[in-house]
């Protein structure tokens, strides 16, 4: 089974309040994200698929914890408001999109 290392990283994710440069955020939580480990990103930006629930590959549960990684990260990166609009999203790339669109 392969293992992923994350780094720790220090300090709270850059913070988003719906009315802020949402340019400027998804920049620095893009390196933030990147930061805890380059998969993190690469789930976000790639989105991933779980053929088998019941029995996952090891990339698949890889995947999944990266995801999970990613939507924490986010989820305390944004403001009350801005998380009613992307809670209903299991997919750290899904939030990542009705972010950039809303």
């Amino acid at each position: 089974m392969s293992q992923i290392v994350f780094n720790h990283v220090g300090g709270k994710p850059p913070f988003f309040d719906g009315t802020s440069s949402f340019d400027y955020w998804k920049r620095k939580m893009k390196m933030y994200l990147g930061s805890i480990n380059d998969r993190v990103w690469e789930v976000m930006e790639n989105d991933f698929v779980i053929l088998d629930p019941a029995n996952p590959t090891d990339n698949e549960r890889a995947n999944k914890q990266c995801n999970t990684m990613a939507l924490n990260t986010i989820y305390n990166g944004i403001d009350s408001k801005v998380f009613e609009q992307v809670k209903d999203l299991e997919k750290a790339s899904e939030v990542w999109t009705r972010l950039e669109e809303t």
